[in-house]
């Protein structure tokens, strides 16, 4: 029966040599946890796993590869919760941590680096899109930003509306 562990319904008739290496293998198998992290010993059909994880789920995973996806029954479960010796997390997700890190600040639609051959031609554009203009009419035209003046303009520091209903007109 050696290397042959598809009938896992059968754990009993396994030697302790053969059921050690299952739990071994099935324990490498798991993302959830630092398998190196954890010493397994078989005696007499009863199994015995010690040394850290690096939290509660991760000790409820070893217990759920034990009991529901192995089937054994008969575990000495003598694991230590140790934050220290968290799961360490694959390449992928630290590429995607470092890529993150990298755009850190970016606004959705900004983008780092420089601009792609097709897109130099909006550069000059683009900082004066950025900028605006003070004049209503060449903002409307161009299709700029309006800045509105920081000051009274002077055409509107010396004109009250003379002809109007100001408040000096007569009735």
């Amino acid at each position: 029966m050696a290397d042959d562990f598809d009938n896992t319904d059968d754990i009993e008739t396994m030697d302790d040599d053969e059921l050690l290496r299952l739990v071994r293998e099935e324990f490498q198998s798991q993302n959830g946890f630092d398998a190196d992290d954890i010493t397994v010993s078989v005696s007499d059909g009863s199994v015995t796993v010690s040394g850290r994880v690096g939290t509660e789920e991760e000790l409820r995973i070893v217990d759920h590869v034990l009991t529901d996806v192995i089937g054994i029954s008969d575990i000495d479960n003598q694991l230590v919760v140790d934050e220290l010796r968290r799961a360490v997390s694959p390449e992928a997700v630290d590429e995607h941590l470092a890529e993150e890190d990298e755009h850190a600040g970016l606004l959705l639609g900004e983008t780092s680096g420089s601009h792609t051959a097709e897109s130099e031609h909006l550069i000059d554009d683009e900082v004066e899109d950025q900028v605006g203009t003070h004049d209503v009419s060449d903002a409307i035209e161009g299709a700029v930003p309006w800045i509105p003046p920081e000051s009274p303009t002077p055409e509107g520091i010396g004109g009250q509306d003379s002809g109007g209903l100001g408040r000096n007109s007569a009735h």
